[in-house]
């Protein structure tokens, strides 16, 4: 019989980069950020169950892809405090780990890590991510 063990693995979820759109979301005729509506749509109808059966104290967690620069990090720390804020959950509830995966953000890892502030989990770099950059 399969059977989980007490302490599981958590949820990360990830977002689409920041250059894709949403085309069936449209803001003043235009097509919206399809990141934040990822996160969005994932946030408003998850975080309270999540946090309800995965501890009060943390997540929802996130996998942020396609950073280049810190002040992206930047962005996702005030998204992330606005949602904690309209949830009503406290600051930092909200976890992520910044995949790098361009040249630039080799550079920009110190600065990602400041700027996402206390909604930093870490950073991740797998094999793969290396060819994207060549």
């Amino acid at each position: 019989v399969y059977k989980l063990n007490d302490k599981i693995a958590k949820l990360f979820v990830r977002p689409r980069g920041w250059h894709l759109p949403e085309a069936h979301v449209l803001i003043d005729g235009e097509p919206a950020t399809g990141c934040l509506v990822d996160f969005g749509l994932y946030f408003f109808h998850n975080h309270a169950t999540f946090r309800a059966t995965q501890g009060a104290g943390f997540g929802p967690f996130f996998y942020l892809p396609k950073m280049e620069h810190s002040m992206e990090a930047k962005i996702w720390n005030c998204v992330f405090e606005r949602a904690e804020k309209f949830a009503g959950i406290g600051r930092g509830s909200i976890g992520a780990t910044v995949l790098i995966e361009t040249l630039p953000a080799v550079f920009q890892m110190n600065e990602i890590l400041h700027e996402l502030k206390d909604h930093s989990i870490g950073l991740n770099c797998g094999r793969w991510d290396y060819i994207f950059s060549y």
